[in-house]
């Protein structure tokens, strides 16, 4: 299976075109169903935007893996499996906000490393457009969209979500766990509101597990990292997101999308290139099985992942983390802002 991402955008004869993404790079192409809905202009009324297969027959284990490209997504729906709940929500906004845009570093196999933009424009951005974006521009932070009723299927309960006053959406208090069985065919469909109706759909991840052991992050070394593979096999990948400068106001971190096979390696290149950025206390590794599907709508890119999360152990050669100097070994200090000895 490869990792590539496609969502179909209206045309004005009520068909459709295929983009696809693959990572870190977008792509057009037209595909054989593509090309029947871009040329079917029949007169009847249309139902939902689709992706992930939705209304195509094809079984959910053989969904592809579709998240949003980097840095584009407007919208999330997640359907969350922990230890001891499972939660249902999302939201679209009208915009990406410039404050989560990322800028990739440096790249190997399946891993990015990339850091904030952090963008200043000439003067002070006004209160109605607080935001600095790119070419010196303010811009509005954007806003979440009422979607009308959002029905989720697949569940072990019927479940539909109205917009609360912030125009999110999250499943009410009584939502049994686990929510669905693994493998379930899971859709999120909106019934339209701001934007026309669209519907996306997903596959059962099962609960994510993993060692006790500390994955180690050293310079010239690359970050082994393992877990139990599922007994099942379907569309659902690995991906971890490892930052170590969580005090910091670069940003910086690696992101990765792996075969869910049980193991995986962060390059020795990625890892070096991280460390120079700058390492703080509190160092993260966030390891999710999700499967991923898209669909572009009206702002963008909007995506629905369904997922099972964990923060991993990790030791970071040279930082100790600590909150004042008594944490730390005879002669050293606990350095301010970055909370580590040295």
């Amino acid at each position: 299976m490869g990792l590539l991402g496609r969502a179909c955008i209206r045309l004005g004869c009520g068909g459709y075109i295929s983009i696809v993404a693959r990572p870190f790079f977008l792509t057009l192409a037209l595909s054989g169903a593509t090309l029947a809905c871009a040329f079917g202009c029949g007169g009847e009324e249309e139902g939902p935007a689709q992706a992930g297969g939705s209304g195509q027959g094809g079984a959910a284990s053989e969904l592809p893996y579709e998240p949003c490209p980097p840095g584009e997504a407007v919208g999330e729906f997640k359907i969350a499996l922990a230890s001891d709940y499972t939660s249902v929500g999302g939201s679209v906004l009208d915009g990406v906000s410039p404050a989560k845009a990322k800028v990739e570093v440096a790249r190997v196999g399946a891993c990015r490393l990339v850091k904030s933009e952090n963008p200043l424009c000439d003067q002070a951005c006004p209160g109605s457009a607080p935001l600095c974006a790119e070419n010196n521009q303010c811009v509005a932070e954007p806003r979440t969209h009422d979607l009308g009723t959002v029905t989720v299927r697949g569940l072990v309960i019927p479940l539909e979500m109205s917009p609360k006053a912030t125009k999110t959406y999250s499943n009410p208090p009584g939502l049994p766990h686990p929510g669905y069985e693994p493998g379930a065919d899971l859709r999120i469909i909106t019934s339209g509101g701001d934007y026309a109706p669209f519907e996306l759909r997903g596959w059962g991840v099962s609960l994510l597990e993993v060692g006790p052991e500390p994955v180690r992050v050293a310079h010239g070394q690359p970050s082994v990292i393992s877990w139990l593979a599922p007994e099942t096999e379907g569309p659902a990948w690995v991906h971890a997101s490892l930052n170590i400068n969580f005090h910091g106001s670069n940003g910086a971190q690696i992101d990765c999308d792996f075969p869910d096979t049980g193991a995986a390696e962060i390059p020795a290149a990625l890892i070096d290139g991280l460390i120079a950025e700058g390492t703080t206390t509190d160092p993260t590794l966030t390891l999710t099985r999700r499967s991923a599907t898209s669909l572009a709508i009206e702002p963008g890119c909007v995506e629905m992942l369904v997922l099972s999360e964990l923060a991993l152990a990790i030791d970071v050669e040279g930082v100790i983390s600590c909150r004042d100097s008594s944490d730390c070994s005879e002669g050293q200090t606990c350095i301010p802002v970055e909370l580590f000895c040295e």
